[in-house]
């Protein structure tokens, strides 16, 4: 009886390791009987079924096969390489892609431009106008999508004008026969209007042109000697008189507008032109002497006897 069951304890072991065991990907198992392994598949027939029909399945899908003998087989087949594509290189037109660069850059410009002129109106305070003795402020509008614009500055006096007395000095101050040591004491006010088109299109910063009218205001005094044979004695022979004078202005401006920001701008302005003068009062033409003829050399002569600049910064809404 003991030799008996040792005889059937040895079988039943043996028939345990008469299957082979297919692990698949999914953690699967299935006892087989493996027929066939190729690079791609793997054939088998089921080991509780060996007459039925035989079961390919890709070799990609199994993780593991154990042979009855024991033996393991592990499939961890490696995804496809990437196919690598050629790199092609095209030869460029440098013509075309200095275009499309310029294209990129005028397109960005544009975009610059349009944000720069959300707003219209500018009001600026003008840094030069202190040297001249008065403070001045303009006010500037834009039109036509920024293509033009309207100016309007005003200035009020607090001191000698400097400029103007220059403008005297170069272009010849008024002298009469019996009228001298001529001199603006202060510019009272002066207030313009100009028409500036912007001849750069569509920039931040551009240039502008137009004409400007304006009326300013000015006191002063001269010397105008008093012309009597029988004055004899040792006051001067010169009396001091106060003057108040209108000066009519007609210029050709000529700047640049930058746009820094929406809502800071600076503008650069030169003017050159005409002015005529119009005095309210001790007119020196009236003192002029005629005994011997008489001379004047008037700072209203034509064409051109003005010029002017102005610096000015300010806030754009």
């Amino acid at each position: 009886m003991r030799y008996t069951a040792l005889f059937l304890a040895f079988f039943s072991a043996a028939g345990a390791f008469a299957q082979d065991q297919l692990f698949k990907k999914d953690n699967s198992k299935t006892e087989v009987k493996v027929l066939e392994v190729t690079p791609t598949e793997i054939r088998y027939k089921l080991f509780t079924y060996q007459d039925g029909p035989t079961i390919t399945v890709l070799k990609s899908d199994v993780a593991l096969i154990i042979y009855q003998n024991g033996t393991h087989e592990t499939f961890n087949t490696p995804p496809p390489a990437a196919q690598s594509q050629p790199l092609v290189i095209y030869a460029a037109d440098p013509a075309k892609l200095r275009a499309r660069q310029r294209g990129y850059e005028d397109s960005m410009k544009l975009v610059n431009y349009r944000e720069a002129i959300t707003t219209k109106n500018l009001v600026s305070l003008n840094l030069l106008e202190p040297l001249n003795g008065s403070f001045g402020v303009s006010y500037l509008r834009e039109f036509a999508d920024g293509l033009f614009h309207v100016y309007v500055p005003v200035s009020a006096g607090f001191a000698e004008p400097y400029f103007n007395q220059l403008n005297n000095t170069v272009f010849g101050s008024p002298y009469y026969n019996g009228v001298t040591n001529f001199k603006f004491n202060r510019k009272t006010y002066e207030a313009g209007l100009a028409f500036h088109i912007h001849t750069s299109g569509k920039r931040v910063v551009t240039h502008f042109i137009g004409p400007y009218v304006g009326i300013s205001q000015f006191t002063g005094r001269y010397d105008s000697y008093i012309y009597d044979p029988n004055y004899y004695g040792p006051q001067s022979p010169y009396v001091s008189r106060d003057f108040v004078m209108n000066r009519y202005t007609f210029m050709l401006d000529n700047g640049i507008l930058f746009r820094i920001h929406k809502n800071f701008n600076m503008l650069l302005l030169a003017g050159v032109g005409y002015h005529s003068d119009d005095y309210q009062s001790n007119n020196p033409k009236s003192y002029v002497y005629t005994g011997y003829g008489s001379y004047f050399n008037n700072s209203g002569n034509f064409p051109i006897n003005s010029f002017k600049l102005n610096l000015s910064v300010g806030y754009r809404f």
